[in-house]
């Protein structure tokens, strides 16, 4: 039995009024609230819309629901599976 991982990688798909889409490597179909910062910050939707259009995976914690902030290579945080 494989476990699954709390972090996985997906893509942003699609962009709705109050949520994200996304996909997984597996296929499968996430969908993501926005945060309530995203209101306010202008820059917020264009990034979105530009990680949608270059098809870059980003990671995401499945246990938080939401799209994390540091990327692949950041060793500030260590993320620990036992």
């Amino acid at each position: 039995m494989k476990k699954q991982s709390s972090i996985v990688p997906v893509r942003i798909i699609g962009i709705k009024k109050a949520k994200i889409v996304c996909e997984t490597e597996d296929d499968e179909i996430i969908l993501v609230e926005k945060p309530k910062m995203a209101k306010r910050d202008r820059n917020f939707s264009k990034i979105m819309d530009d990680l949608r259009h270059s098809g870059l995976w980003i990671p995401f914690n499945r246990k938080l629901k939401k799209i994390l902030k540091y990327d692949w290579l950041d060793d500030s945080m260590t993320i620990l599976e036992f």
